[in-house]
């Protein structure tokens, strides 16, 4: 579990620095017919007693504007149910990419790498897509205090998927501090429950629920932590 952990966040950082140039998607084609030969031997012997049918089928909606680190982190910490984080590092690698092939995208001259997990998006062909009301996002910024007293994340980035509502691991956090920031900018109404004097100035990582408004989307938060004790320039 500690190997699967110290390799996640070697993943997410190096990852999160190869996004900061040129992001790939799940149709580049980012893994090899080998590699999901071996990720289908491992899934055969640890997870499909579980996971016999339909466990396949909405891949890319269930996991798109996410990383595949996100996929990668959530695999090798739940699973198997019996015993998670138990598979080999690179059997949990090899699985994601079985789930690829399944969902019928494209494969590539080279195998996916533990480096390239935090750099690789998925999403639909046509391109990323709004995220449903009711999914949990995960959102990194410069949380600020404007002169009425109201919380709000600047320089934050574009909402992805997350599957945990709580507290990052130290992982995630790992993964949010190497992000670059954004653009966007989200109120946060319900900061003041989540002790913001503590993380005032620093690059935080929100998570929680999108609330569209016509004035502007704000941000339900879940969690709140910090990532960076300041927000760079």
């Amino acid at each position: 579990m500690r190997m699967v952990a110290v390799l996640f966040a070697v993943a997410a950082a190096a990852g999160a620095t190869v996004a900061a140039g040129a992001d790939k998607t799940v149709w580049d084609g980012v893994y090899t017919d080998a590699q999901a030969a071996r990720g289908q031997a491992a899934f055969d012997s640890r997870c499909r007693q579980c996971h016999r049918s339909g466990f396949f089928q909405g891949f890319i909606e269930r996991w798109r504007e996410d990383k595949l680190s996100g996929i990668f982190n959530f695999i090798s910490t739940r699973m198997p149910l019996d015993n998670p984080g138990s598979a080999r590092p690179d059997q949990y690698l090899d699985i994601i990419t079985y789930f690829l092939s399944l969902n019928n995208l494209p494969t590539g001259t080279e195998e996916l790498t533990p480096a390239a997990l935090g750099a690789i998006q998925v999403q639909r062909k046509d391109g990323p897509a709004p995220l449903p009301d009711d999914v949990i996002v995960r959102v990194v910024g410069c949380l600020t205090q404007g002169a009425d007293n109201a919380w709000t994340l600047t320089r934050a980035s574009e909402p992805g998927r997350t599957r945990e509502p709580t507290a990052s691991t130290e992982a995630e956090l790992k993964s949010s501090a190497a992000q670059p920031l954004g653009t966007r900018t989200f109120p946060l109404p319900d900061a003041g429950s989540r002790s913001p004097d503590t993380h005032k100035g620093h690059k935080v990582e929100a998570k929680g629920f999108v609330d569209r408004k016509p004035a502007g989307d704000r941000l339900l938060l879940t969690a709140l932590q910090t990532v960076a004790p300041s927000c760079p320039e």
